[in-house]
């Protein structure tokens, strides 16, 4: 008997992602000319922004680099952070809502900002099934960034950014439907492909086709800094410990403890190759009480101390 709110599992995460819907909502197609920036508050559903043309940077909450945006890229933020958009990151921002308020769209169009160069945006949000598809957008990152006709582009991305681009550039009668529903297979498709990706990254030879540990996972990666203990990711992702514990070994290969200390440990690497923190900076980001737990954890994992593989490894990087 399958337990009550388990996925179905004959064929793993190709399944899921074939029921996955996307109902958007465009808020505004808008001409932007700057400066301009708006900013919009967190919210309990999923959010994007598709530039159409010309350039942005995204701000989001939480995150500590900004995101430089080019035409023909598309951004979901999947758990609806607080974030700003505009296009220099000294612009000065207000509220969208605000914004919309003063400066009501004509044709579902918004025209705002200071008369410079410009760009074009569609910005929304959207809902999936609850059931089975929300779980798969806890897998995501907080910023999903697919590059556009300045990055290396799937063809099924470039397809659908040029029929939006063309219909938005039309402004005729219903032009704000059909991107709608355009919007709506670009959205779908392009979280297909996130999930797929980062089910690729993880680098084992069994997919994780389990959404809430693919959750698991992603909290893991997005704060190796926390103290993790089995329980309390067993409670982040609505589980018992132990079916927790055992379901993440089937699906990962290890438990979930080791492989924790195995992901700080890559991002422990990390700092020390491409970054000039001190160790006990890097110790604090890795979850780690001092500079002795951290340089101990890595000499069993990597056979050298910190410094020593810094000072082979790290000025090679950085001279490249």
């Amino acid at each position: 008997m399958r337990r009550l709110g388990a996925f179905p599992d004959p064929d793993g995460l190709s399944q899921l992602l074939l029921r996955l819907t996307v109902s958007s909502t465009v808020y505004c197609l808008s001409h932007m000319t700057s400066p301009w920036g708006f900013k919009v508050a967190a919210r309990p559903r999923p959010a994007f922004h598709l530039l159409t043309a010309g350039s942005a940077w995204l701000e989001v909450e939480g995150q500590p680099d900004r995101i430089r945006l080019s035409a023909g890229d598309l951004v979901i933020l999947p758990r609806g952070e607080g974030h700003a958009v505009r296009d220099s990151p000294n612009s000065p921002v207000q509220f969208l809502d605000h914004i919309l308020a003063a400066t009501p769209p004509v044709n579902g169009w918004l025209d705002h900002g200071g008369g410079g160069v410009r760009s074009e945006l569609v910005c929304g949000g959207f809902a999936v099934d609850q059931l089975t598809s929300k779980p798969l957008l806890e897998a995501l990152p907080a910023v999903v960034h697919l590059r556009g006709s300045e990055g290396r582009s799937p063809e099924w991305l470039v397809g659908l950014m040029r029929m939006i681009a063309t219909e938005m550039a039309s402004s005729g009668p219903g032009s704000e439907a059909v991107v709608t529903r355009l919007t709506d297979a670009l959205l779908a498709q392009a979280l297909r492909e996130s999930l797929k990706d980062f089910d690729r990254s993880l680098g084992y030879t069994s997919p994780v086709s389990d959404p809430y540990i693919a959750r698991a996972l992603r909290l893991i990666r997005d704060h190796p800094d926390r103290r993790w203990t089995v329980p309390e990711m067993a409670a982040a992702v609505s589980m018992s410990r132990s079916a927790f514990a055992a379901r993440f070994r089937t699906a990962i290969g290890e438990p979930p403890m080791q492989h924790l200390t195995r992901y700080r440990m890559s991002k422990v690497e990390e700092n020390l190759r491409v970054t000039g923190a001190g160790i006990r900076e890097i110790a604090h980001l890795t979850g780690y009480d001092s500079e002795v737990s951290v340089t101990k954890a890595f000499r069993r994992q990597f056979g050298v101390a910190p410094g020593a593989y810094r000072k082979v490894n790290g000025d090679k990087s950085r001279a490249s």
